[in-house]
């Protein structure tokens, strides 16, 4: 977990980078949490994506 979106975000698009999988920053109460789209839940709200091949 994260508290700074910042932080988040640089750890979600280095992860899709080196892995190549999509992956997504999600909000979680106050905090924000990195997942990947095989674990994305339609009851999560997404804060940002970032896709590799896109």
């Amino acid at each position: 977990m994260f508290n700074d979106i910042r932080i988040a975000r640089n750890s979600a698009l280095s992860l899709a980078r080196n892995l190549m999988v999509v992956t997504m920053v999600i909000a979680v109460g106050t905090q924000y949490s990195v997942i990947t789209a095989d674990d994305h839940d339609s009851s999560l709200m997404v804060v940002n994506e970032y896709d590799p091949f896109g």
